[in-house]
C-alpha cells in the first residue's frame, strides 16, 4: 500500500495533451558525440596521434600511463583521467537519523558538506581518508521542515542554507565562529507586507558577495551580503521555483528553472523591464534541478517528466517569440511524490530547443539533482544524476550509458542501517507503513574535482526515513571481476562527535 493510499490521499491525472508521443533519441545520438567532439568539453585527442591498444582491457591504469608518457602531442591529465569513471562503493558510510538532501563538495575538493532533516548541516575535512573527519556541524536557525538547500562560497569561508522560510542564513565555516547572519530576503524593498514562502535553491556567486534564490513565490531573488539587501526580484514564473544557479563566472547570466515546465535565462545587463532573455523549452513536467557549466552557454535540468536535458542557450525562444505562442499546459499533474509518473517518458514538446535528452533514471518522490562532471577529472565528457530508484546514473554526453551506481543494493546489505533505523522507528512510537524496507533515493550525487569518486547523498533505512552519504571510487578491476559484497559496514555516526547531540533529538 502506498503513502498516498494508507492517508486516503488520491490525486487525479489529468491525460497529457499537446505532445508528441513518445519518441526517444537514438543511442549514441550523433548530436551529443559531435558536441564531445567539439572542443567545448574538453581535450579531444586528434586521431592520427591516438593509438590503438590490443590490450583486452584498453583503459586500464597501465595502458592509459603508456600511451601518455608515449604520445607525441600534450596529453592533458583530464583525458588521462576520463576513463577512470567511478565503479565501486566504499564499505564505510556516513550514517544519520534524518533524511539527507544535500551533499557536494567544495570547487577545491578540501571540504565535503551536507543538509538534512534534522535541521543541520554539516561540513567535513576531505583531505583525510574517507570516513572525513567531521570539521564544524551548523545548526540551523528558524528552520521549518528541512533545510532544503546549502551553498558555499568558493573562498570557502562561507556556507548559506535555506529552509522552507523567506530567510537565509549565512555562517562562517570556521570552527571557531559561532553565530549565524540572518539575510531576509523578504525584506528588499519591492514588498512593505512580509510574506511567507519557501527558498528551494540558493547559489553563491563566483566573488561570493551575492546570493541567487529561488522560492515558493514563483520568483527568483538576488541578494547583496554586502549590503544586506534585495537586489532583484524577478517575477517571470507561474509556479515554484525549484532550481536557480548563475551562469558564467561574470554573475550577469542566471537560469532558474521552475514547476511551470519552464527554465527562463536572464541578463543582468537588460533587465530594465525585468523581462527574460529567453526561454528553454523542451521539459512537460516541472523542473526538479539546473546546473551550469559555469561558461554561460551549456546548462543541464532535471524534470519530473523522467528526463535529463542538456541545453545550449544559444538555442533558445526569445522572450518576443514565446509571448507571441499560444499558452500550453502540457503537464499531468500527477504528484511526483506519492504517485508513479503516467507517462509515457520521452513525451517530445512540440517546441523542444534542447540539445540532449537522457532518460533511464527516476525523478520522483523529491527534487532529483542532476550535475556536470568536473572537467579536471572526465575532462567534461560525462553528465549523471540521482535517482529515486535507489542509483547514481552516468551518461557520456551522447547518450551512453556509461555506469550505474547501486547505491541501494549497498545500503541494502549493511544491516546496520535497516535494523538501527527500524528501532528507532518503533522506539518513537512510530508507525511503519511503507510495507517493508524501502528502496533507496539519491537526492543528489556529487563528483569530486579532483579524485575519481562520487558521493551520494541518499534517503534510506527503514521507510526512507533515514540519510547517508556513501563514497563510490574507480577501482581498476571492478569493471571485469566480481567484487565480494561488504555486508556489515562500518556506519559512522557523526552525530556522535557533536559536543551536544541529543540520541533521541532526531527530527
Amino acid at each position: 500500500m502506498s503513502f498516498a493510499e494508507h492517508f486516503g490521499i488520491y490525486f487525479t491525472v489529468q491525460p497529457r495533451r499537446n505532445v508528441m508521443a513518445s519518441q526517444l533519441d537514438p543511442v549514441p545520438n550523433p548530436k551529443g558525440a559531435e558536441l564531445a567532439n567539439s572542443g567545448e568539453f574538453g581535450y579531444v585527442e586528434a586521431k592520427e596521434y591516438q593509438i590503438k591498444s590490443r590490450r583486452k582491457y584498453p583503459h586500464c591504469l597501465g595502458d592509459r600511463l603508456f600511451r601518455r608518457e608515449t604520445s607525441f602531442v600534450n596529453y592533458p591529465s583530464s583525458t588521462f583521467c576520463r576513463n577512470f569513471v567511478p565503479n565501486h562503493t566504499s564499505k564505510n558510510f556516513l550514517h544519520y537519523h534524518a533524511r539527507t538532501y544535500s551533499g557536494q563538495f567544495s570547487e577545491d575538493g578540501s571540504f565535503f558538506f551536507t543538509a538534512s532533516q534534522d535541521f543541520k548541516v554539516r561540513l567535513y575535512d576531505t583531505t583525510q581518508n574517507f570516513p572525513w573527519r567531521l570539521y564544524k556541524t551548523v545548526r540551523a536557525d528558524m528552520a521549518h521542515w528541512t533545510v532544503t538547500d546549502a551553498s558555499l562560497s568558493r573562498d570557502n569561508q562561507w556556507i548559506a542554507y535555506s529552509s522552507i522560510s523567506p530567510v537565509v542564513h549565512l555562517a562562517s565555516t570556521s570552527p571557531d565562529v559561532v553565530g549565524q547572519e540572518p539575510l531576509d530576503f523578504s525584506a528588499g524593498g519591492y514588498n512593505d507586507i512580509r510574506r511567507s514562502y519557501g527558498i528551494w535553491s540558493i547559489r553563491f556567486s563566483a566573488d561570493g558577495r551575492e546570493i541567487v534564490a529561488g522560492a515558493g513565490d514563483s520568483c527568483m531573488y538576488v541578494y547583496d551580503i554586502e549590503t544586506r539587501r534585495v537586489l532583484l526580484q524577478l517575477e517571470g514564473h507561474t509556479d515554484d521555483v525549484n532550481a536557480v544557479c548563475f551562469g558564467d563566472e561574470s554573475g550577469n547570466i542566471l537560469y532558474s528553472g521552475s514547476d511551470d515546465q519552464l527554465i527562463k535565462v536572464w541578463d543582468r545587463r537588460s533587465l530594465r523591464s525585468k523581462q527574460e532573455a529567453g526561454v528553454l523549452l523542451g521539459h512537460v513536467e516541472g523542473i526538479t534541478y539546473i546546473d551550469s557549466k559555469k561558461d554561460g552557454r551549456y546548462l543541464l535540468s532535471n524534470g519530473k517528466d523522467q528526463t535529463m536535458k542538456l541545453w545550449d542557450i544559444r538555442k533558445l525562444v526569445s522572450a518576443d517569440k514565446f509571448r507571441d505562442m499560444e499558452p500550453k499546459d502540457f503537464s499531468t499533474r500527477f504528484d511526483y511524490r506519492y504517485q508513479r509518473f503516467p507517462g509515457p517518458v520521452g513525451s517530445r514538446h512540440p517546441n523542444d530547443c534542447s540539445v540532449m535528452t537522457y532518460t533511464g533514471h527516476q525523478v520522483l518522490r523529491t527534487l532529483i539533482r542532476c550535475h556536470f562532471a568536473p572537467p579536471s577529472t572526465s575532462g567534461s565528457q560525462y553528465v549523471y544524476s540521482g535517482s529515486s530508484d535507489g542509483k547514481v546514473h552516468i551518461w557520456s554526453l551522447d547518450g551512453q550509458v556509461k555506469n550505474i551506481i547501486d547505491v541501494s543494493a549497498a545500503s541494502g546489505n549493511n544491516a546496520a542501517l535497516q535494523t538501527d533505523s527500524r528501532e528507532r522507528y518503533y522506539r518513537l512510537g512510530l508507525r511503519f507503513t511503507g510495507g517493508g524496507d524501502s528502496v533507496a533515493c539519491v537526492r543528489d550525487a556529487s563528483w569530486h574535482p579532483y579524485l575519481p569518486m562520487i558521493a551520494s547523498s541518499a534517503w534510506n533505512g527503514y521507510s526512507s526515513e533515514e540519510g547517508s552519504v556513501m563514497l563510490h571510487q574507480w577501482v581498476e578491476d571492478a569493471e571485469r571481476e566480481s567484487l565480494p559484497d561488504k555486508e556489515g559496514g562500518a556506519a559512522i555516526t557523526n552525530e556522535g562527535q557533536d559536543d551536544d547531540y541529543d540520541q533521541d533529538d532526531y527530527f
